[in-house]
């Protein structure tokens, strides 16, 4: 039965990674700005995956991001993990220049080390653009994303940590 599982998965890859040029995958790093509402904007960073689903159009994506020491005043840091799975809806794939929307689901994973809060589910929606910089393999993509997300504090007030995010990277597309 395990032989039979791991053929198929094989053969799911073998489709996905032999189609034409235009369903390549995306990998990608990047630099990232969240400007949260009850912490003090934080700078970060992460790395991503896209696969195309369907069509050239659209894209399955996942995310991961590291944002530490968002300051809360006198309540001490939070170190935030954001990991996002969503879609991406391009609007001109082969252009130069390719805008496209984002959207999805995110688990935020939160640690402090001064006080009990809670990892929390929540969402996103965003607008981004890749630039073609005429290198093989090589783009350079901007996004602006605002996430909803409420953080559950055991003992006193609730965080909000919704807001605005900027993103700024490469992604190598093969």
């Amino acid at each position: 039965m395990k032989k039979v599982k791991l053929l198929s998965l094989c053969l799911l890859f073998l489709v996905v990674f032999c189609s034409s040029r235009a369903f390549a995958i995306d990998l990608y790093g990047f630099g990232s700005y969240w400007d949260q509402n009850d912490t003090d904007g934080t700078w970060g960073g992460g790395i991503g995956l896209s696969l195309p689903l369907f069509t050239e159009h659209l894209r399955l994506d996942g995310r991961a991001y590291l944002f530490e020491d968002n300051n809360i005043g006198n309540d001490g840091d939070l170190s935030i993990t954001p990991f996002d799975l969503g879609l991406q809806v391009h609007i001109l794939p082969s252009a130069t220049v390719d805008p496209y929307i984002l959207g999805g689901v995110s688990y935020i994973y939160v640690d402090s080390d001064w006080f009990e809060v809670d990892s929390t589910v929540s969402g996103y929606v965003g607008l981004g653009l890749d630039v073609n910089l005429g290198i093989p393999l090589v783009k350079l993509f901007g996004e602006a994303i605002y996430r909803a997300a409420e953080l559950d504090r055991k003992f006193g007030e609730d965080i909000d940590a919704g807001g605005f995010t900027g993103n700024v990277g490469l992604k190598l597309h093969f």
